[in-house]
């Protein structure tokens, strides 16, 4: 059997073998003592410090406990780790020795992440913080980390976005907050903000479709990743102010000061994608009209995605192509068009911890997806670099930089037909096989239609001759210099900058059914956020038992965008695309400046260690508001009880309560809103014409920030040696003033004004339970649990609003009948899915219109309910048998709704099984054949199509076995090989023939349409210390 391995995975297995057999052998050398190292309970010590006393030779514990270190039999060993007592055990022998540390009597507290940096004891923080491992989401991982973290963290909803490659992640903390807005976190990665934007989306609004540009977290390796910090809420995240409003994300990279050994880690993935068909379609009629079978290759051109025909039998039938072909079931297209994807990854590090002195680690990572989607991908090579220097006894110095080379190929367009793969591939008749669509192009280059309808594209011509690329690079680094005074006082200084700039080029080709001439978009689109904070801070011992701790910090932000754009219609040598060759090219320049200034500061206050208090205030400038509308200050207050310091509850090691408050402000959603401004559209007789550039939106010079405040209260509570952990949440959130626009008379030359009208609370709860339900040396049993509950409700819109419409489905509007939409209700929760009713009678009853059988069709728009789930949560459980390891998680969503554009066409073209009955009969007076009254009822009965959209998932599956070092001589960490599943089984959905996470773009849910089908992912993951 031979085995194909990517040629990454080659060379990293080299290196491995290289490094493992290039001179070292298996046999113990001379006055080498070995052992294991383990705690009261068994469970392997890694990284316990072992001295000779009274000589320079030491070592540490591998991953497993085991270590071996140069001494002779009369010498004593001492063992130190940091939580345990300090050992020494005399050698006597050169047997292994087998040593047992046992707990300090006060072990040290739990330190987390916190606001700009600031590492704090979690006993004594007054909100929520939930801290992920950069090492849970590195083995079963996905193209972007974010998606890792959906099921796993309690308040934290993550919606995998099926866009294809290099698409974007949708994450919303503590529900929607914002009416009309993003409603993402911020990012801060080694405590400077990022850039996350989408500035390239599908079209939601109009329903229209387009590609999904992407984000900003895609580009971040998690192999550098050494914890996520998520800050729930508004106490939490108050020192970011308006950014923070939406919760902040927390990422720390790793500084190579945990180094052990040489240093240097690798770590390889290699995944096989396959391809989830959720489809159902019938498969008793073929292509095909009022019941019968195409005559010809022109009839069954005319008929096209129709499966209104004949019962299939098996006889040679016409298709578009002249051909006849049997009239049988070729079940399998989507399988036949999409195949295998597949994704490898190889990050290696060099990893140098200088003692006190500091730190070094550089890291360079290759990440090559290749997508299901024929002729995409995505490929990405970044390289990070992290220093940490003691330049003297009161200087610190930190820097890092990360740079990000990324090439996205040929992004699909979703939602809408045209240009899209994914349409046609869905909606073929059962019996017309999708291979005989390909090439999808003809002799000269032209689109090869299969059907009358231009606008709907050959998949194959969409796949090979469509270009819709992005590269990009990206740098993101920072400086951070501290210093202490010998009385604790410090000053910090800290600078960061991201900076990315993107080349996106989109063509649609020469030969296109629906666009002949072609067309071209050639975008150059560069940004830059800068960061600078000047920090001051001290910790004053007030008395024995008070100690108050003082910080003041100063920020300044400028965000700068330079958007260049090309575009036009008609390429005047055909197939030779450049921006040159097009017949009038245009061009658009978008340069905004945003600039912020802030001042803030906090006092934390700690009495004894049980009482705990924290004041936060902070003052921003803002440059996208009016002159006396930007400067406003927003407060916060925490505090944390912990309780268990004085009650002494039998087997309870800590309990705490906490609450916080606090009111965070956010600047006008893009800047310039405020004034008219103008652009020079050309000239006339050599004097310069010009329009408003604001649109059709009335500027609004007194517009003020949005307010968001927050009350939280919680608790937390660790049991039995810690062996079970409790926390619980709740929060009540609103945030009010937040600009929306309002119509207004369109005699003023303006349709819409913007106010600050706009109010939306979110009101919930948390809870996370972490229980060892078996903890003994060879076996550990780990159960964990999060689940929420988010109330969410629009309290205002603009006056004399009730519904703010967000986007459509363009189900039914090529008819002109739009039969769903989605829209912020009044009173009701974000994102209410509106459908057409048919006209009722009194009692609520559907009138049937006698001509056609079907429901008589009706003018008014109901909701039936929100695409958000108000419940959602997880399940991990982890088992750990000596060195084997064996995990899985469970994770879903409740009580959304969701409008399928998928079924809706597949029932308008006699696809979906419920269109089976009645296939032999006339409807209505009017004698309609079958496919003519399934039509009336899709379009004025469309909530047919709404479903429950709750689901549960085998989300995850990792099985793995940690090689100990042992076996290659103690000359290795160690090694894991895992075997690694995600998106594994769907167990409980409620939509037939689509998957209940649908959608096509990180913004309103609740719609989709024809989207990218989702993946399941199996593989392998390799991870090797030296």
């Amino acid at each position: 059997m031979k085995l194909n391995l990517p040629s990454a995975c080659r060379r990293n297995l080299l290196i491995i073998l290289l490094m493992l057999f290039g001179n070292h052998g298996f046999s113990q050398q001379a006055g080498n003592i070995s052992g294991h190292v383990a705690d009261a309970s068994g469970n392997d010590l890694t990284g316990v410090t072992v001295n000779v006393k009274g000589k320079n030779s030491s070592t540490k514990t591998d991953n497993n406990g085991d270590f071996s270190i140069s001494a002779d039999v009369g010498d004593v060993l001492v063992f130190t780790s940091v939580g345990y007592e300090k050992r020494e055990q005399k050698i006597s022998n050169q047997s292994a020795l087998n040593i047992s540390l046992t707990t300090e009597s006060k072990n040290l507290e739990p330190v987390v992440v916190t606001a700009l940096g600031i590492r704090r004891e979690k006993r004594s923080l007054g909100y929520s913080v939930t801290t992920v491992s950069g090492a849970s989401l590195t083995q079963a991982r996905e193209t972007n980390f974010v998606n890792g973290l959906e099921g796993k963290v309690a308040g934290v909803n993550v919606s995998n976005v099926a866009t294809g490659p290099g698409g974007s992640a949708n994450v919303v903390i503590r529900g929607i907050s914002d009416i009309t807005g993003s409603n993402q976190p911020l990012y801060v990665i080694d405590g400077i903000p990022m850039q996350n934007t989408t500035y390239t989306q599908t079209d939601v609004v109009g329903g229209y479709g387009g590609a999904d540009g992407g984000d900003g977290t895609i580009n971040i390796n998690p192999d550098d990743i050494e914890t996520i910090s998520i800050l729930k809420g508004a106490a939490a995240t108050a020192l970011y102010g308006y950014r923070g409003s939406k919760g902040v994300i927390l990422i720390t990279t790793k500084s190579g000061k945990n180094a052990k050994g040489s240093g240097v880690e690798i770590n390889s993935n290699y995944v096989i994608q396959n391809v989830v068909d959720n489809t159902d379609w019938q498969s008793t009629f073929g292509q095909g009209n009022d019941g019968n079978k195409p005559i010809s290759g022109d009839d069954a051109f005319e008929t096209g995605l129709s499966s209104w025909g004949a019962k299939l039998d098996g006889t040679p039938v016409y298709q578009f192509d002249g051909v006849p072909r049997p009239y049988s079931s070729v079940k399998g297209n989507i399988g036949r068009f999409y195949k295998n994807g597949a994704s490898a990854t190889n990050t290696i590090s060099f990893n140098k911890n200088l003692g006190d002195e500091g730190s070094i680690r550089f890291s360079a990572s290759d990440l090559d997806n290749k997508s299901i989607i024929p002729n995409a991908g995505f490929q990405q090579q970044s390289f990070s670099l992290s220093t940490n220097y003691k330049l003297s006894k009161h200087l610190d110095l930190q820097l890092k930089g990360q740079y990000i080379y990324a090439y996205t190929h040929n992004r699909p367009s979703v939602s809408d037909a045209p240009g899209s793969v994914n349409f046609a591939t869905l909606f073929l008749p059962p019996n017309v096989n999708i291979t005989s669509l390909a090439p999808g192009y003809k002799a000269d280059g032209s689109e090869n239609q299969f059907l009358d309808d231009a606008y709907t594209t050959n998949p194959y011509f969409a796949a090979y001759k469509f270009i819709n690329n992005t590269v990009r690079n990206r740098f993101i680094g920072s400086a951070d210099l501290r210093y202490t005074f010998d009385d604790g006082l410090y000053l910090q200084l800290r600078a960061g900058e991201d900076y990315f700039a993107d080349r996106n080029t989109n063509i649609t080709p020469n030969g296109t059914a629906y666009q002949p001439d072609g067309f071209m978009l050639e975008e150059n689109y560069k940004s830059t956020e800068l960061n600078v904070d000047a920090i001051i801070g001290k910790q004053f011992k007030v008395t024995k038992d008070f100690k108050i701790a003082a910080l003041g910090g100063v920020n300044t932000r400028k965000a700068v965008v330079d958007d260049l754009n090309a575009e036009g219609n008609t390429f005047e040598t055909p197939y030779l695309y450049t921006i040159g060759n097009l017949a009038s090219p245009t061009e658009f320049t978008n340069n905004p400046v945003v600039v912020n200034k802030s001042i803030y500061g906090t006092l934390d206050f700690s009495y004894k260690n049980y009482l705990y208090l924290t004041a936060t205030g902070r003052n921003d400038w803002y440059s996208t508001l009016a002159p006396g509308k930007t400067n406003y200050f927003y407060p916060s207050v925490s505090g944390s009880f912990v309780f268990s310091e004085l009650l002494h509850i039998t087997g309870m090691d800590m309990g705490k309560l906490r609450v916080g408050y606090a009111n965070v402000g956010g600047e006008a959603d893009a800047p310039y809103q405020t004034l008219l401004g103008y652009n020079n559209i050309g000239n006339l007789n050599g004097y310069p014409i010009g329009n408003i550039s604001n649109g059709g939106t009335v500027p609004n010079d007194k517009l003020q920030p949005s307010s968001a405040s927050e009350l939280e209260i919680g608790t937390e509570m660790d049991f039995f040696a810690s062996r079970l952990h409790l926390d619980l949440a709740f929060y009540n959130k609103k945030e009010s003033k937040e600009v929306i626009p309002a119509v207004t008379s369109s005699t003023s030359g303006y349709n819409a004004v913007l106010l600050n009208s706009g109010t939306i609370q979110n009101k919930g709860v948390e809870l996370l339970i972490t229980g060892d339900l078996v903890k003994t040396k060879n076996f550990t049993w780990t159960e964990t649990f999060n689940g929420t509950y988010n109330d969410n409700k629009v309290l205002s819109l603009s006056t004399g609003s009730t519904n703010y419409p967000l986007g459509y489905s363009r189900a039914g509007e090529d008819e002109g009948v739009g039969v769903a939409y989605m829209s912020q209700t009044l009173g009701k929760s974000a994102y209410q899915i509106y459908v057409a009713d048919p006209v009722r009678d009194d009692k609520g009853k559907i009138i049937i219109d006698s001509t056609t059988g079907a429901p008589d069709q009706g003018t008014n728009y109901v909701d039936v309910g929100s695409g958000i789930d108000p419940w959602y949560g997880g399940i991990t459980s982890e088992f750990r048998y000596k060195r084997f390891s064996f995990s899985f998680l469970v994770d879903g969503k409740f009580g959304g709704k969701i409008f399928s554009g998928t079924n809706y066409y597949a029932y308008q073209f006699g696809l979906t099984k419920t269109t089976l009955p009645g296939r032999d009969q006339m409807y209505g007076t009017s004698q309609l054949y079958p496919q003519d009254y399934y039509f009336q009822v899709s379009n004025n009965e469309p909530a047919i199509f709404v479903y429950d959209a709750s689901f549960i998932k085998l989300r995850q599956i990792i099985f793995g076995y940690t090689f100990p070092g042992s076996i290659f001589n103690n000359k290795i960490q160690g090694i894991t090989l895992s075997f690694v599943a995600r998106n594994v089984l769907t167990l409980l959905k409620h939509t037939p023939n689509i998957d209940p996470e649908s959608n096509y773009s990180n913004g309103p849910q609740g719609i989709e349409q024809a989207g990218v089908p989702y993946t399941r992912t199996f593989g392998l993951n390799l991870n090797a210390k030296f």
